[in-house]
C-alpha cells in the first residue's frame, strides 16, 4: 500500500483562508454556558453536540427552559426519531446550516449527539461539544467553519450538566456507577482514548497556539498522538488474545460449539423496541403483533435495563414494563406471528432482540424523540408501520419429492446455470458459475491448512466435495419424521386439490407447493396449520446427522 503526501500548496488550496480554533474547558458544559455566549459574541448558527442521546435530551429540555426569546431556534438531532421526522430535520438543517447562510435575526442551535459525525454538510460559528475520541471530535469539527472563508470556533468540554428537573432524562443512557451527573463519563467511548485526547487538547489550550487555525497538519499531528498509542495498545492486546481466539475458533467451527461461537463476534448493545397503542380493545396479554410490519427503535441495552430496574424498585405491582417479542416453540416454524410475554428478569430482558414496551413508560415527539421511564407519561405513542414497498415476490415454493430434492441440491452443487430475477421491479437475466467452482479451492485450503496439512491439494478439494455430498444428503433427515410427512402431505393433498397443485400421492416430500402472493392460499395455509402442527425439523435434521 503507498502512502499519498500532500503538499502543502496543495493544503493551501484546500483549506483556502478558513480558519478553525480549538480550547479545551474544564467546567461543564450547560444550557447557560450555551446562552450566554451566544448572548457575548452574537452568534447565529451554533452546533452542541453530546456523546449519548438521553445526553442531548436533557440538554435540549434545559435550553428551551431558558429561551425566552423567539429568536431562539433550538433542534434536536438524534437516532431516536422516527424516519420521517428525522429526515425532515436533517433537510432542515441543511438550509439553515448551509453555506453562505444570509442572518435573519435569529440564532440557530442545533443540539445533536455524533449522528452529525458524517453525511450532513453543514457549517457553524461555534460548536460547543463533549469529549470524544480525537477522531471522532475532528470528524465532528468538520462542521464547524467548515468552507473557505469562514472562521469558527470548537470548544470541548469533559461533562455535559443539566438541571435538576432534566437529570433523569440525561441520565438514562449511563451506567448506574456513572448517573452522577458530576461524575465524568465516557460513554460510549473508551476511557483511556478520551483521556489521551484531552491531555492533547489541554496542551494546546495551554500554549501559544491557541487563538491560530487549526489545519490539517496540527490534525494529523494529534491523531498520531492519540491513536498510535491506541492501536499499540490494541495491537498488544490482540497478540495476547491470539491463542484463545484460535481455540474458539477452532472449537465453533469445527465442533460446532455455539457458546465458542459468541465469543468471536463483536456484541451488539443495541434492542429493537416496539410499542403498541394500548386501547380498550386490545389485550396485551393476548394480541399478537408482527414487528416486521412496524418501524422499530434501536435502543442500547443498558438504557433498557436502567428503565426495567427502576421499574422493579418501584414497585408497581401487576403492571409491566417490558415484553419479550417472540415465536412460541409450539407453533410451525414458519408464517407464524410472534407474541410478547412478561419480562420477568434482567437476564431475560439483555436475552431478548425485540421487546415490546407498554406505552404508559414511553413519550414520544417529534421534537424530543423517544423517552422511557417510570417517570414519563405516555402520550398514546405507537409504532408505526413501515412504508409499503410494492415489490413482487422474486419466489415461490414448489413441491419437491425428498429425492428430487436432494438430487437439485447436488446439481446446485456441480452445475452453472442461469436464471432470471428482478432487479427493482424489473426482470434481469443472470448467469452463475457453479457454487462448486466457487468454493471447491478455498475448502480444500481450508482442509490442508486446519485438518490433513500432508495431503496433496487435489486429495483435498476430493474430501471437501465427499463433505458437501454428506451435508447435501443429511441437511434434511429432520423431514423424514412421520408426524413432518403426514402434515405437509396433507397440506399438499389441500393444495392439489383448490389450487391446482402438483398430487401428493404417497411421495417423501421436502417441500410443498406454496404461492405467498396468494391471499386465499396463505389464508388457507394459515387455517390449516391451526388444526395439524407441523413439527421442526432444521435442529433434529442437524442431531441426526452427528449421530
Amino acid at each position: 500500500m503507498e502512502i499519498i503526501q500532500i503538499e502543502d500548496a496543495d493544503l493551501q488550496a484546500i483549506e483556502g483562508d478558513r480558519c478553525r480554533t480549538f480550547q479545551a474547558v474544564s467546567h461543564p458544559l450547560n444550557a447557560s454556558v450555551i446562552l450566554d455566549d451566544i448572548r457575548a459574541y452574537g452568534r447565529k448558527r451554533v452546533i452542541v453536540i453530546c456523546n449519548t442521546v438521553s445526553q442531548a435530551q436533557g440538554l435540549f429540555r434545559d435550553l428551551e427552559e431558558l429561551n425566552h426569546s423567539e429568536r431562539l431556534q433550538v433542534t434536536l438531532l438524534h437516532s431516536r426519531f422516527l424516519p420521517e421526522h428525522r429526515a425532515q430535520k436533517e433537510t432542515d438543517l441543511k438550509t439553515i446550516f448551509t453555506q453562505d447562510w444570509q442572518d435573519d435575526g435569529n440564532c440557530y442551535v442545533l443540539i445533536s449527539t455524533q449522528v452529525i459525525e458524517a453525511g450532513i454538510n453543514i457549517t457553524c460559528q461555534v460548536m460547543h461539544t463533549q469529549l470524544c475520541p480525537m477522531n471522532s471530535l475532528l470528524q465532528r469539527a468538520g462542521r464547524c467553519a467548515r468552507f473557505q472563508g469562514e472562521q469558527g470556533e470548537v470548544f470541548v468540554y469533559p461533562t455535559i450538566e443539566v438541571n435538576p428537573a432534566s437529570t433523569v432524562i440525561a441520565i438514562a443512557d449511563l451506567e448506574e456507577d456513572e448517573s452522577d451527573p458530576k461524575k465524568q463519563s465516557f460513554l460510549p467511548y473508551p476511557k483511556e482514548t478520551c483521556e489521551l485526547t484531552w491531555q492533547v487538547l489541554e496542551a494546546h489550550t495551554q500554549s501559544a497556539h491557541v487563538k491560530e487555525n487549526v489545519g490539517f497538519r496540527t490534525e494529523e499531528e494529534w491523531i498520531n498522538q492519540v491513536h498510535t498509542a491506541e492501536d499499540l495498545l490494541q495491537q498488544q492486546r490482540r497478540q495476547n488474545n491470539q491463542m484463545q481466539f484460535e481455540q474458539h475458533f477452532e472449537t465453533a467451527y469445527f465442533r460446532g460449539d455455539q457458546s465458542a461461537a459468541s465469543e468471536l463476534i463483536r456484541s451488539v448493545d443495541n434492542r429493537s423496541l416496539f410499542v403498541w397503542e394500548q386501547t380498550p380493545v386490545i389485550d396485551f396479554e393476548e394480541e399478537t403483533i408482527d414487528p416486521r410490519k412496524l418501524l422499530a427503535f434501536s435502543v442500547p441495552v443498558s438504557t433498557l435495563c436502567k428503565a426495567w430496574r427502576e421499574f422493579q424498585s418501584a414497585g408497581f405491582g401487576g403492571d409491566w414494563i417490558f415484553k419479550r417479542i417472540e415465536v412460541p416453540k409450539q407453533k410451525a416454524q414458519t408464517y407464524s406471528q410472534p407474541v410478547c410475554t412478561p419480562i420477568t428478569s434482567r437476564q431475560v430482558l439483555t436475552g431478548s432482540i425485540q421487546i415490546l414496551v407498554n406505552p404508559r413508560y414511553l413519550y414520544y415527539d417529534e421534537h424530543i424523540g423517544l423517552l422511557i421511564g417510570i417517570n414519563e407519561f405516555g402520550n398514546d405513542f405507537a409504532s408505526p408501520p413501515k412504508s409499503q414497498r410494492f415489490i413482487k415476490n422474486e419466489y415461490r415454493y414448489h413441491m419437491d419429492t425428498y429425492i428430487g430434492h436432494l438430487g437439485c441440491m447436488w446439481t446446485c452443487w456441480r452445475s452453472s446455470f442461469e436464471t432470471t430475477g428482478l432487479k427493482n421491479g424489473e426482470p434481469v437475466d443472470t448467469a452463475y458459475t457453479s457454487v462448486r467452482d466457487e468454493l471447491l479451492k478455498a475448502g480444500g485450503q481450508l482442509i490442508k491448512s486446519k485438518i490433513f496439512p500432508h495431503v496433496q491439494q487435489q486429495q483435498a478439494e476430493a474430501l471437501f466435495e465427499l463433505l458437501v455430498l454428506l451435508a447435501i444428503f443429511t441437511h434434511d433427515l429432520g423431514k423424514l419424521q412421520i408426524k413432518w410427512q403426514e402434515v405437509m402431505r396433507g397440506w399438499q393433498a389441500l393444495a392439489h386439490t383448490s389450487f391446482q397443485a402438483k398430487n401428493p400421492k404417497a411421495h417423501l416430500l421436502a417441500h410443498t407447493d406454496y404461492n405467498p402472493e396468494s391471499q386465499e392460499e396463505k389464508a388457507a395455509l394459515k387455517a390449516y396449520e391451526k388444526k395439524h402442527q407441523r413439527p421442526n425439523h432444521a435442529v433434529e435434521s442437524a442431531y441426526l446427522a452427528q449421530v
